[in-house]
């Protein structure tokens, strides 16, 4: 049974600063003005959702307007009703999209600022097909935080995602241990499939592109993978046998870095799975004090 919304439940995202992500997005609540041309955003934002992995919008929450606090939540910043009711943002969705997205589930979180304040929850599934905004026949994704234009290859992807496997690498939650020589970070390597089809045979790989022996790197589950032409850097790899059903998050791995001072490490991960384009991401990881964040820099197939 799914957990229901209320303002105690968002206010934990802005007290724990739970940051955006490629499933979770802040809007405040002017982006839900008429005068402010809210009906072509807000079908961009919620198409992309759809042709991504599905995910969430909470109108009614600002963003930090500081850079190292960007895409962090700071405070309510409320719908009026009178301004835009449920039924009137159900409205805006169901008719400036196509084709239309079944599932979306519109979410009221009354807030206590005022009578007629409110957030709206929007929760959005992943689609097996593709979402264009009607106005102006564009296509949308999800990346880096940002709603953008797809590729001719994704809009193709999505169209095949009921055929062929679609498997993506995600790091979990990354924990620190801190000691006299530094930060110890756990960075776990998961793969999910995103598509219908069942994912077999897959494999991953794994490099640190400006590791040191400073870094003192380990790895649980991937090993070092013997390279025909000499490289920079070791590339480690994993694999799982068993299917990956959709949806399905499949732990392939562990990787152990120490560090001394905040600081950003970049890796390129590449996916193997029968019946799948091979793929490459680029990613970098951001490393704190005690929390760590992932950014997506570029992605690509191999291929």
């Amino acid at each position: 049974m799914a957990r229901e919304w209320d303002q105690q439940r968002l206010q934990r995202y802005i007290d724990e600063g739970v940051e955006e992500s490629l499933t979770l997005d802040y809007k405040a609540g002017d982006a839900l003005l008429k005068k402010n041309g809210r009906a072509k955003e807000i079908a961009k934002d919620v198409s992309a959702m759809a042709n991504s992995a599905g995910g969430v919008i909470i109108y009614g929450i600002r963003e930090h307007e500081a850079f190292e606090l960007k895409h962090r939540p700071a405070a309510f910043s409320a719908v009026d009703r009178r301004e835009c009711s449920k039924e009137t943002l159900e409205q805006i969705i169901s008719s400036n999209i196509q084709p239309r997205i079944s599932g979306i589930i519109i979410s009221p979180v009354s807030l206590s600022s005022a009578p007629t304040h409110v957030a709206y929850v929007v929760s959005i599934p992943q689609s097996d097909t593709v979402h264009q905004v009607s106005s102006t026949n564009r296509y949308y994704k999800r990346f880096n935080f940002e709603s953008v234009p797809m590729e001719d290859y994704e809009i193709r992807d999505v169209l095949n995602r009921a055929a062929h496997p679609k498997v993506e690498p995600r790091v979990g939650q990354m924990e620190v241990e801190q000691t006299e020589g530094g930060w110890i970070w756990s960075i776990p390597i998961f793969a999910k499939n995103e598509a219908m089809a069942v994912a077999k045979d897959t494999a991953m790989t794994v490099e640190f592109l400006d590791m040191t022996d400073d870094h003192q790197l380990t790895a649980e589950k991937f090993v070092i993978k013997t390279q025909p032409q000499p490289s920079q850097h070791d590339m480690y790899i994993s694999s799982f046998a068993e299917a990956i059903h959709r949806g399905l998050n499949k732990w392939f791995g562990t990787f152990r870095v120490t560090t001394r001072e905040p600081q950003s490490l970049q890796m390129r991960i590449q996916v193997f799975s029968d019946g799948m384009r091979a793929k490459w991401w680029l990613a970098q990881l951001n490393f704190g004090p005690t929390s760590a964040t992932v950014q997506v820099l570029d992605d690509g197939y191999l291929y």
